[in-house]
């Protein structure tokens, strides 16, 4: 062999071993490099949806053998991706822990990858413009905000402390009934004149980015309030919960 072929195959490997080490190291510092084009509708909850649901299925389904992690990063890599699939499974049955574990990971998606910021995550809810908000948006961010002082008590404190749980007639139905109407949520919501940091709009975005993608649509978070010592998974009626007239409706057990 002469001197030239001698180094072409140095060369030749050494090409071969820096183009290995680079796909190592580049699988091994992130799991999945992505880059967000921003537009008008990036961080409406619906584009935060996919993302989310795309970046947790990649979670659960990369293959942690592939990208050459210490024996310390596997194990750790490997119990999150073994609580976050035990968490998604969870969470369908309605378990108030594995929800939390989600949400708080979906949180995180949300502000170290996604970049949501208090600059644009009122383009998911309007936060800053109330007349813009719904009653959904307003009866979400109510709860929150009673949950964070009185916990699954929170519904349960806001009808006491608002003399809901009174028998009203509804437009177009004969007889009365226990509602709560969405003019009621408007009027609390313009009484509690609540202060949201970031950090609480973020929490409410990602309640309803949650409800939309793994809950149970509008009364995920009331199903697992406390009202009157009974759990509201079984109080409540499973109709749609938002109408025009009324906000939600609920029957007394016998």
């Amino acid at each position: 062999m002469t001197i030239t072929n001698i180094i072409l195959t140095i060369l030749v490997i050494g090409i071969a071993g820096y183009l290995i080490y680079f796909v190592i190291k580049k699988k091994k510092t992130a799991e999945v490099q992505e880059t967000i084009d921003v537009d008008d509708k990036t961080y409406t909850i619906e584009k935060m949806i996919e993302f989310v649901k795309r970046r947790l299925d990649e979670i659960t389904k990369i293959n942690l053998y592939d990208i050459g992690l210490s024996e310390e990063e596997l194990k750790r890599r490997k119990n999150k991706k073994y609580e976050l699939k035990k968490a998604l499974k969870g969470c369908t049955y309605g378990d108030v822990n594995d929800k939390k574990y989600v949400k708080e990971l979906i949180y995180d998606i949300l502000a170290k990858e996604y970049g949501v910021t208090e600059t644009n995550i009122s383009k998911s809810i309007p936060f800053d413009v109330p007349s813009l908000l719904t009653a959904q948006d307003k009866f979400d961010i109510l709860i929150y905000s009673f949950k964070k002082e009185f916990g699954y008590e929170a519904l349960t404190e806001l009808i006491k402390k608002y003399h809901l749980a009174e028998l009203k007639y509804v437009d177009g139905e004969t007889k009365p009934s226990y509602v709560i109407t969405s003019q009621e949520i408007e009027d609390i919501y313009e009484k509690e004149n609540l202060s949201l940091t970031f950090q609480d709009k973020l929490a409410v975005v990602v309640q309803r980015i949650y409800q939309k993608y793994k809950g149970y649509s509008s009364i995920d978070e009331v199903r697992d309030m406390n009202i009157d010592g009974v759990s509201g998974r079984s109080f409540w009626t499973t109709r749609k919960f938002f109408k025009p007239s009324c906000t939600n409706r609920w029957r007394r057990l016998s």
